[in-house]
Order: structure tokens, then sequence, then C-alpha cells
């Protein structure tokens, strides 16, 4: 084992990773036919776990279950353990050694994660990864490994072998970054933008130019990194007894953006090369970055997804009318609008009024039944339906939910969301998300998501917010807390009305537990 590592000069940022979730990993499994643990009695393995930014927040959320982690870097896992420490977290190790050194003692685990590895690190430590999750994975449990892959990171390789050329006498992190960043600006700028190699070139400058120096550092000033094309991935995989289950991100099986001519051609591929059809829309989307997950050989998986399989799950949606005044009970089209831009639009009256009461529970995830509820509710012919005609509705609504889910506009779980929309008397943070704030405005939200504080009222209000303080208590501290930092009383008004609106912004971030 080395004496140190590139990780132990610059320490990479830690962040927590929603794909990586086991919520999110057992809801994907379940979709395609398996019975993975639940994420709230479950082992969990992370192979790579750095200063433990995604693998702790899972640990205290899941207070049950047990969570391994495991990194080269020395420096990197003293401060894990740190955090872990002063979170209070009991269901955690973290462990110093070579993924390629773990030890069998360590037992079966029902999720194994390694998010920003297998690309950076050597062909004997690939293999080893594959080899642990093949041995130690439980007969239901999920493997997620992500990877720079082809055709995409060609694009990106470009760069790197001209930053790479001229760093390559220089040792000194600080010096590689700088240089790195300024040649190919250089190069950028010298090049035709007529051309397909100037606008690449152009591209991947402004890619880079927003990239953390010890993300660029570490992802594409590795020399050794090496992306792979997804089949090949996963012949490797199946050596040690693996089988290619779905990408992390769901909604890159949806078809709906091709033309029809493509579409039917992707849509025949037999469930038995659903593998061959993601690597096929790799090639077409010029995908460079892949989230894939595995899981044992022998499990037969089931690839249809009928619109009838969202009665088991949870769904959360930001969708909100883009008309504010929409009555669901009107005919016509009406348009939804996610937080991150997407849109959707439906006629159906039955749909309109379950994306509506999404949009109004968001973060929150809402059981298919009370959805279902919350729907018939607003639409009032509905009450007077027979069984026949309200089943027809019903399944229109289903078709149209996971078309959604597939274009990325909803979110299935396989489980209730852990915090409240709403805010309580005397509110209550997540006490990690207040121990976040104490150093810093990014937090981890109970959705697994690393959201950004707007600035240092937000922070300071955060920390306060522990169940025991009502609006009136929250004001006065706040106020003697700001008046103790340079400027900061001038900073925003502090009153019961703009406390109240900042609690609801904490509901609505996923941070409030009560």
């Amino acid at each position: 084992m080395p004496d140190s590592t590139l990780y132990d000069e610059v320490s990479y940022p830690g962040r927590a990773y929603y794909v990586t979730r086991p919520d999110h990993l057992a809801t994907l499994g379940t979709l395609y036919g398996m019975a993975p643990a639940p994420p709230s009695r479950c082992r969990v393995l992370e192979l790579g776990c750095g200063i433990g930014g995604n693998l702790l927040p899972m640990a205290y959320q899941y207070s049950e279950s047990e969570f391994v982690g495991v990194d080269l870097s020395s420096r990197e896992i003293e401060k894990a353990r740190g955090q872990a420490a002063a979170f209070g977290l009991r269901n955690v190790s973290l462990h110093h050694g070579d993924i390629a050194d773990m030890v069998d003692a360590w037992g079966s685990f029902d999720y194994i994660v390694s998010h920003g590895v297998y690309s950076w690190v050597p062909p004997a430590a690939r293999d080893a990864m594959l080899a642990i999750i093949g041995r130690n994975l439980n007969p239901q449990g999920i493997g997620y490994v992500s990877y720079n892959a082809h055709p995409g990171s060609h694009l990106r390789d470009l760069v790197r072998d001209i930053m790479n050329f001229h760093v390559r006498d220089l040792a000194e992190p600080k010096q590689r970054i700088g240089q790195a960043r300024a040649i190919l600006k250089f190069v950028s700028e010298g090049s035709d933008k007529e051309t397909v190699h100037g606008a690449v070139l152009r591209e991947q400058f402004e890619r880079v130019a927003k990239m953390g120096d010890e993300v660029l550092f570490h992802d594409d000033l590795n020399e050794g990194a090496t992306a792979f094309l997804l089949h090949k991935f996963v012949l490797d995989a199946q050596a040690h007894g693996l089988q290619y289950l779905c990408d992390a991100n769901f909604p890159r099986r949806d078809l709906a953006k091709y033309v029809d001519s493509i579409r039917t051609v992707l849509a025949g591929f037999p469930d038995d090369e659903f593998m061959a059809r993601d690597q096929l829309q790799d090639f077409i989307d010029g995908h460079g970055f892949r989230t894939t997950l595995l899981c044992l050989g022998d499990i037969k998986l089931e690839r249809k997804l009928a619109p009838d399989c969202l009665t088991r799950y949870y769904i959360a949606g930001s969708c909100r009318p883009v008309d504010a005044d929409m009555d669901p009970n009107a005919a016509g089209v009406a348009e939804f609008k996610t937080d991150t831009g997407d849109t959707l639009a439906t006629d159906h009256r039955l749909t309109k009024a379950a994306l509506r009461a999404l949009g109004r529970h968001w973060p929150s995830a809402v059981a298919y039944a009370d959805l279902v509820m919350h729907a018939l509710a607003e639409i009032d012919p509905a009450r007077s339906l027979d069984i026949a005609s309200m089943e027809e509705h019903a399944t229109a609504m289903r078709s149209a939910l996971l078309r959604a889910a597939l274009q990325g506009c909803i979110t299935l779980h396989i489980e209730p969301s852990a915090f409240s929309t709403s805010v309580s008397e005397r509110p209550e943070a997540s006490f990690f998300a207040r121990k976040q704030a104490e150093s810093g405005l990014v937090i981890t939200n109970r959705r697994h998501i690393g959201v950004r504080l707007e600035g240092e009222l937000e922070r300071q209000l955060l920390m306060r917010v522990d169940g025991t303080r009502d609006i009136g208590q929250l004001v006065a501290d706040l106020q003697a807390a700001m008046a103790g930092i340079p400027n900061g009383s001038e900073e925003k008004p502090i009153d019961r009305e703009s406390v109240a609106r900042n609690l609801k912004v904490l509901a609505e971030l996923a941070l409030l537990v009560r």
C-alpha cells in the first residue's frame, strides 16, 4: 500500500450523489423485477468513499442500516472519521486501505456503490472492484459503478491530452492546475471557431472553466484516466458473475425524444439485448459518463414497464401549472413546468389534477393511492362516474405519469419521504444539515441532494431551527446572531414575516424533519 496518494496532497470535494441512494437503487431494482433489501434496513458498501460526503448523509438518514466505506487516502479517511464522530454516527465504519485488498470479513452487502473511481484507478484495481461486487453482493443486491464513457469522452480526452502535455514536467499541484487552464485557453482561442475542432475546443474550455481546481486536478489531469464503452464494461462485469441491470439515470430509457424512425428501431430490441440498445443510444447521444447498475447474473429481470407498476410507488414531482388558475375540470390542454424547466402538457382531466397535486405536495413523495384520492377530489364529475369509467381514467393517468417519469419530470420512490413539507410551531431541521451549516453554505438535504443556502442569514437560521424555538424566538435569536457579524444586521430585514418565509424555503428544500 502506498504511503500517500494524490488525494492526500489535494483533497477531492465530497458531496452527495442522489443516484447512489439506497431508495433510488431499490426503486430501479423493483422496476425490473428484483426484490432488493428495503433501504431502511440494509447494508451498504462504498468503494472510494473519500471524505464521506456521499456515505455519511445516507448513514445518518438510514439509522437502522449499516454503512461501510473504504478509501486509499489516509487523509480522506481521517476527515471522514472526524465527520462521522461529529454527527454521532454509530452505524458507519470507515477503513483506510486498497480496494484490491478488501477483506471478506466485512461480509455481504445489499448495495455496493463506487462513484468517480473506476476510470481513475489502474486495471488491477478496476478488476478488484468488479470482483468485490460479484463476490460480496447479496442475492438480490445491486452494484453501482460510474465511469467516463465513450463516445462522449473522446472529446474530453482531446483537451486532456493538450493539458497533460503542457504540464508534463510540473509536479506542484497549483502549477499544474494553473498552467492547464492557461494552455487550454490559449489553444481554444487560437483555433478556428468555424471548424469542428475549434468548436470542440471552445466547448471543452467552457466545461473546464466551470470546474473546481480539485476536480480538474484529479479528473482531467490524471494521465491514467480511462473511458469505456458500455458493452466492454459489461463484458468485464460478466466475467465476475454480474449482469447489466440499467443506467442509474432512469430517464435515459426514454425513447420519446427520438424521431419515429429511430424510436421504432430502438423499441424493437428484444429484452435480452437491453444493454445493446443502451449502447446504441450512447452512440446516438454522444454520451460521455455512465452510472451503471449491476446485479448477479442468475437473476431473471423483467424489462417491460407497464403503467400499472406505478401503483407500488410513492411519486414526487415539482409540476406546477403554467396557468395558476388552471381548472382540471375544463376541457383543453394544460401545461405544467417543473423546477428544472421541463414541461408537461396533457388534456386528460385526472392527469391534470394529479400533476397539480404533486406540485402542491412537492418535494414530498405521495403514495399512488393517495395521489388518486387527491386527484379525484378536484374532479367534480368523477364523483358520479361508474367503476368502469373510473378505471379507464386511472389507466390513462398511470400511462401519462409513467411517460413523465421516463422524461425525468417526476420521480418514483420505494419508500415515503423522510422530511416535512410544512412548518410546525417549533420547526426542526435535520441535525445533519444543521451541523453542515456550521461550516458552510452547501448542505445535503433529506433527498440526498446538495443544496446551497442563499447567504449568511439563511445559514444562521438553519443552525437554530432545532425544534426548541417558535418563530418569535427564532426572530430574536437571529437578530442577535446577525448583530454580532460585521455588516450582518444590514444584510436583510429580520422579522416574523421574513423568518416565516425562510422557514418555508427550508421546507421546500427538504431540510425540515418536523
